[in-house]
């Protein structure tokens, strides 16, 4: 997961933290208009417009997975770096971009491949806008780093053509961003989709070697279950957090749960970011039946 935001202030408030899991619960219980909750017997705000942040890119990830069954693309199809690189804004992914290409040690050229997992292991967001130019994705997904253009690059112009342009023009800039409160309010307007369309897409996901091979990244980490497998793609943007995740027990089907907190105040959101708790909390209610009923009672 990434954010826009770069500067959190430090004044001390009383809003409530993200914790743990018992402090998710809480606030799900408290706000319960600002929550998103689709999973096995829990459908909360299923079909409202919702914002997802970089857990959007499952959407890219699946025409991926699409283009590659279709020959339309393969795989170990090169990109040059530069191309890639004419797409990023400094300064608004949290360092994803520049973390994907140490993490691949990038020269000349990547693989579509490794474009792919720069997108949804570091959330680098200028592969996504890639991605989404190269499989003709304008009328299923927003760009990204075109909607930042646009609310705070100056740009006049649609948000497709914001990006296009930027990106033929080869130059980075680094924008000047305005406090969290400005970046909320634009957060909440983009990356939109239904929480039920998301979850239908990431069920779909479960089920696609390619998509598979990308979701479950985590699992090639040290330390890794050897029990429980799991999926999953999260986002963040200043008062968002979400996550579309989801779990395989041995000889069980996957359990696919899409999560989405919107609206939140700047250091709930903040120490959300710092416990990942709302991992957790889905990790539990996937596992728990007894959390689970008191997740689903509190929603209701």
């Amino acid at each position: 997961m990434r954010i826009l935001a770069t500067v959190v202030s430090l004044f001390i408030t009383t809003a409530p933290p993200l914790d743990d899991v018992e402090a998710v619960l809480a606030y799900v219980k408290a706000h319960p208009g600002d929550v998103a909750l689709v999973t096995s017997g829990i459908s909360h705000n299923a079909g409202a417009s919702t914002p997802f942040a970089s857990a959007i890119k499952i959407v890219h990830l699946e025409a991926y997975a699409k283009a590659v069954k279709t020959g339309k693309l393969k795989p170990a199809d090169q990109i040059p770096v530069a191309t890639w690189n004419a797409y990023h804004l400094p300064g608004t992914d949290g360092g994803a971009h520049e973390a994907a290409l140490k993490r691949l040690k990038a020269g000349a050229t990547v693989t579509f491949d490794q474009l792919v997992s720069a997108m949804i292991e570091e959330s680098d967001n200028a592969a996504a806008d890639l991605l989404r130019e190269k499989l003709g994705l304008h009328k299923k997904v927003s760009t990204i780093n075109g909607e930042i253009l646009r609310a705070f690059g100056g740009c006049a112009t649609d948000a497709d053509t914001c990006i296009r342009t930027y990106a033929a023009a080869g130059k980075q800039v680094q924008l000047p961003l305005p406090g969290y409160d400005k970046q909320a309010a634009w957060a909440d307007t983009v990356t939109r989709n239904r929480p039920a369309v998301l979850h239908a897409t990431l069920s779909r996901l479960a089920g696609d070697k390619v998509a598979r091979k990308h979701l479950e990244w985590p699992m090639r980490r040290p330390g890794a279950s050897k029990d429980l497998v799991i999926g999953t793609k999260g986002g963040a943007l200043p008062g968002v957090i979400t996550e579309a995740m989801y779990t395989v027990t041995p000889g069980q089907k996957p359990k696919v749960t899409v999560f989405a907190l919107r609206r939140l105040p700047e250091q709930t959101w903040f120490s959300g970011l710092k416990s990942y708790a709302h991992q957790q909390f889905m990790l539990r209610l996937a596992t728990d039946r007894a959390f689970h009923e008191r997740v689903r009672a509190a929603l209701k």
